[in-house]
């Protein structure tokens, strides 16, 4: 049995992945943490659920020699667990790179998350854009 702090420490892990894998073009592994029915809502963007629907949203990531050309900074992390299933919320801060590097956005991550016999898994996600550059 772990104890509460083993549960935080692998669900920030579960956060880091997320940022690591999708930076990296590592679109396979990134889907390995969502369960099969994970929602990820991205306000105006779109909400995404289930694996098939957020394939498809990873195929519309524009990749430049094989990336994304960004890097999401994920802080001040705040999970709260109560049995199989927790919460957290973070800031997020996203650096795109191309032509010029710059800040593209500024905001913060709402997660749902489920402890399955895989690990801590998104059942969902969402973002909420606090400040986004002009494309």
């Amino acid at each position: 049995m772990s104890s509460v702090l083993e549960e935080k420490d692998a669900i920030r892990e579960l956060q880091a992945q997320y940022c690591f894998h999708f930076d990296n073009a590592e679109f396979d592994r990134w889907l390995d943490l969502w369960t099969a029915d994970g929602a990820f809502d991205v306000g105006r963007m779109g909400r995404f659920v289930g694996r098939e629907v957020l394939q498809k949203f990873l195929k519309s990531i524009p990749l430049t020699n094989g990336s994304p050309m960004m890097k999401h900074c994920m802080m001040n992390s705040i999970v709260a667990v109560t049995g199989e299933r927790a919460t957290a919320q973070s800031y997020v801060v996203v650096v795109r790179g191309g032509d010029t590097l710059g800040l593209s956005i500024a905001g913060r991550y709402e997660d749902q998350l489920v402890k399955t016999a895989g690990g801590w898994r998104f059942q969902e996600r969402k973002v909420l854009f606090d400040l986004m550059a002009p494309r």
